[in-house]
């Protein structure tokens, strides 16, 4: 594919109509649709262009003319600048809303069909509450110094920012000292990127390096870990060479409600938010209505997060992973918590899995799936012959959902619940859920 080429400049004034389902105004001018970076329906904007095609236009925000009613102030001097939030001049109230109507459009749109009863949106910490994240780095030599941050939305340069209002505090107030950290050492322009994993009990900054750190880099390293309260991994190549820099640590994080405590490494897959995680997973396990008779699937477990919660209340639980290595944490994790009752097993949940141990012959009467955001159309088509009676469908990804309600709805499941949770505010990413019933 060949790279985007840059249009000509151009300004025009637009009156936008509607928003996107990715958070952007929509216009119209000359026959074309016009998708608007910072721009809410029902205002009239000075807008360039910055990306063209025959049939529609891409443009940035220069000037809001006359500003909607529920336009806000960001809260990020950056904002509209750095890629890391699309959204923070809509409150959190008319984002979560926003996301809502997305998922109605999408059900009604692909399945034709909307859920018998709408859930209220899930919300949680909305400010300060990213725990995971891939940060730039950048020794900038014009400004003589590093800058550590987002990218920036249409470059890959690192926005110039001082601190970050979504990321947690440990680190979302501590960018400008990071950057100065990484500017005393040897090979400072050789360190591209830091691998953010905050957990309830340690944070841990992973830095990819180019070049071998000296011995004084280490150093220097160590004693902005203590000044920082962190701990250092280094990365010199792939995952597998993920290493920490003095003593490793153990993460946390937990479901009080449940008595669970998840451990887990730094570069596992964990929900970003954790105070939305813990009020999502008990909605899950509300939504399976479960007993002690309760067999339970869940697939694409990972680590066992709603598979651990889901333990306690079930009879059995099984739960399925294509990654080993968070098989292997998912186990670990059952037993730090006395869970005797939960088995993991590893399977492409993308390939044939009739095969398998824990398909073959088996029923399960309840499953919770939570698939990337290509979703499950090849694993859903299986749950008949499972037994699968009632199904909790976690998504990142509205339009995968609604694929798959479809599907559900041909093989005999109707869509009795679903909503949206806030599980990445001040940006356009929708976290659904949606409780299938067996007809």
């Amino acid at each position: 594919m060949g790279k985007r080429r840059k249009p000509k400049p151009k300004i025009y004034e637009l009156e936008i109509e509607a928003l996107s389902h990715e958070g952007r105004g929509i216009a119209h001018l000359d026959e074309k649709v016009i998708f608007v970076s910072g721009a809410l329906p029902g205002e009239k904007v000075v807008a360039e262009r910055v990306f063209s095609r025959a049939k529609f236009e891409e443009a940035d925000v220069v000037e809001v003319l006359v500003p909607a009613d529920n336009r806000i102030v960001p809260k990020c001097e950056v904002f509209g600048i750095c890629g890391g939030c699309s959204f923070q001049h809509l409150s959190s109230e008319d984002q979560i809303e926003a996301k809502g109507a997305w998922l109605k459009d999408a059900f009604k749109q692909q399945a034709k069909i909307e859920p018998k009863n709408w859930l209220e949106p899930l919300q949680a910490q909305v400010w300060g509450y990213r725990r995971k994240a891939r940060l730039g780095v950048r020794w900038v030599a014009k400004k003589d110094k590093v800058l550590v941050g987002f990218r920036e939305k249409k470059s890959g340069w690192i926005a110039n920012m001082d601190r970050c209002e979504v990321l947690h505090a440990a680190i979302g107030e501590h960018l400008v000292d990071l950057g100065e950290c990484i500017e005393r050492l040897s090979i400072k322009s050789q360190v591209p990127q830091i691998e953010v994993a905050i957990a309830e009990n340690n944070t841990v900054l992973i830095l990819r390096h180019l070049e071998p750190f000296s011995a004084e880099d280490e150093q220097i390293l160590l004693d902005c870990a203590d000044k920082l309260g962190v701990s250092f991994y280094t990365q010199s190549g792939g995952e597998e060479t993920v290493k920490a820099l003095g003593e490793s640590v153990t993460l946390t994080y937990s479901h009080p409600q449940h008595d669970i405590e998840m451990a887990f490494l730094p570069t596992d897959f964990t929900q970003v938010n954790f105070k939305l995680n813990q009020k999502m997973v008990s909605l899950a396990l509300d939504l399976l209505a479960l007993d002690k008779d309760d067999k339970v699937i869940d697939l694409f477990c990972g680590l066992g997060n709603f598979t651990l919660p889901i333990a306690r209340y079930a009879q059995y639980v099984v739960g399925v992973e294509g990654d080993s290595g968070l098989i292997e944490r998912a186990k670990a994790n059952a037993q730090k918590n006395g869970i005797q009752n939960a088995d993991f097993y590893k399977a492409d949940l993308f390939k044939e899995v009739a095969g398998f141990e824990w398909f073959r012959g088996k029923t399960y009467n309840k499953a919770l799936i939570d698939p990337a955001r290509s979703g499950a159309i090849e694993i859903i088509e299986l749950l008949p012959k499972l037994g699968v009676e009632r199904l909790v469908y976690v998504s990142c990804n509205p339009a995968t959902l609604a694929r798959d309600t479809e599907k559900l709805i041909e093989i005999g499941y109707e869509l009795e619940t679903a909503g949206v949770m806030d599980m990445f505010p001040q940006t356009a990413h929708v976290e659904s859920i949606a409780l299938f019933v067996r007809c």
